[in-house]
């Protein structure tokens, strides 16, 4: 069983209507976590590891879906 490898945080953001949360990694994939709390969502900005919490208290938590993301000047 492989272990995914967590890259750094670069951009989060959350939806409160949808109850959304996007994380955008180093390596370009994003994630999309359904069901997440305003609560939830402070208590990441106020982390002192975003990386570790969203390892500790998200994942596997809450349903994901994953978005490889484009590299910057790929034709579309």
């Amino acid at each position: 069983m492989s272990q995914e490898r967590s890259t750094g945080i670069i951009s989060i953001g959350y939806d409160p209507t949808t109850r959304s949360l996007l994380v955008i990694c180093e390596s370009g994939d994003a994630y999309r976590y359904a069901g997440i709390t305003k609560e939830v969502y402070e208590d990441l900005i106020a982390a002192p590891s975003r990386e570790g919490f969203v390892r500790d208290r998200v994942q596997g938590r809450y349903p994901r879906e994953k978005y490889p993301c484009l590299t910057v000047g790929e034709e579309i």
